[in-house]
């Protein structure tokens, strides 16, 4: 197609692992048992900085408004539950 050199003489494209792995996870939240929404966070985050933002969603803060908590589930990597009251 006008072209001098054949794209079968091109060398393959580079692999670079670390361009390839996730740094961040999304993590649904519940709130008594129900979704209540969705949140990003690191991959190795802590149950404080899960709680930090779920408790900046909208959905999750009217669920929790005047209610007092009495359990976090939280398994990393996967889920955020919050019981209350």
């Amino acid at each position: 197609l006008g072209h001098e050199d054949s794209l079968a003489y091109h060398p393959w494209v580079e692999y670079k692992e670390e361009l390839c792995v996730d740094n961040t996870i999304k993590m649904g939240v519940q709130v008594n048992g129900k979704s209540r929404g969705e949140i990003e966070i690191a991959k190795d985050a802590s149950q404080e900085d899960a709680m930090e933002e779920a408790m900046k969603q909208a959905k999750v803060s009217a669920q929790l408004d005047g209610k007092d908590i009495k359990k976090v589930i939280f398994v990393p990597g996967r889920i955020l539950n919050i019981v209350a009251k």
